[in-house]
């Protein structure tokens, strides 16, 4: 029981500070980049380089803390499963879809409510950006790098704490939603919308981990938000 408090205060307190480095270096670089041509590409570029850098040594402290059983749920190959029943979201006990099609629709569902949610909090403000294919090649790959950033440590650190220690797992679902909702009210999309979507994106996701073992959909889902979302604000920004 000792060891379980321990690993919930270390990853806490890892979840604690790499939430306030995020906050930190959305608004400070630690360093300058001029690859790009606009100042947001730039931005991006030594954020995602130092949040990805945080990020490899939060799994690294993960995996130690698991006798480095944490590792096997960044499985990519493991995308289905089967889907325990959520009846206040439509999943009854007769509900027969596997990970493969429940993660295939919530991905096209999550997506849209996002660029709604996007359209009315950043488009309308106007656009001022042209996007090109360039330009748009460098959103994917930092929404990649975003979404890994995030997932590692929003997802893959309560999931694996309460899988190694074979927890319910209601209990890295709830953290999930209530750390990475509350983290979003100053995030794109923000606000009491913010926190909503990007609260039930946490708890999808981490379900997501926990029944198919693997970090295929949670990554995927939220990479695809990322696109969306850093697309709109590329073409708002200056």
């Amino acid at each position: 029981m000792r060891k379980i408090h321990v690993n919930f205060v270390i990853t806490l307190s890892i979840v604690g500070l790499m939430t306030a480095a995020i906050i930190y270096l959305m608004g400070n670089s630690l360093f300058t980049v001029n690859w790009f041509s606009t100042n947001y590409l730039n931005r991006t570029m030594a954020y995602q380089a130092s949040t990805l850098a945080l990020s490899l040594v939060i799994v690294l402290v993960t995996a130690f803390q698991t006798e480095f059983q944490s590792l096997r749920l960044l499985s990519l190959t493991r995308i289905d499963g089967k889907v325990l029943p959520e009846p206040w979201i439509g999943i009854t006990k007769k509900n027969k879809d596997s990970w493969k099609k429940l993660g295939r629709n919530m991905a096209i569902v999550i997506s849209i409510v996002t660029a709604v949610a996007i359209y009315f909090q950043v488009i309308q403000k106007g656009v001022i950006q042209t996007l090109t294919l360039a330009s748009f090649l460098s959103i994917i790959l930092f929404a990649l790098t975003n979404s890994f950033v995030e997932e590692t440590t929003y997802r893959h650190t309560f999931a694996s704490i309460v899988e190694y220690h074979g927890l319910s797992p209601y209990i890295s679902k709830a953290l999930s939603a209530l750390i990475f909702g509350g983290f979003h009210y100053l995030g794109t999309p923000g606000k009491i919308p913010g926190v909503l979507l990007a609260g039930f994106l946490g708890w999808f996701l981490s379900k997501s981990v926990h029944e198919t073992k693997g970090f295929f959909w949670a990554w995927l889902i939220h990479f695809v938000q990322d696109v969306i979302i850093m697309t709109a604000l590329y073409l708002t920004s200056n």
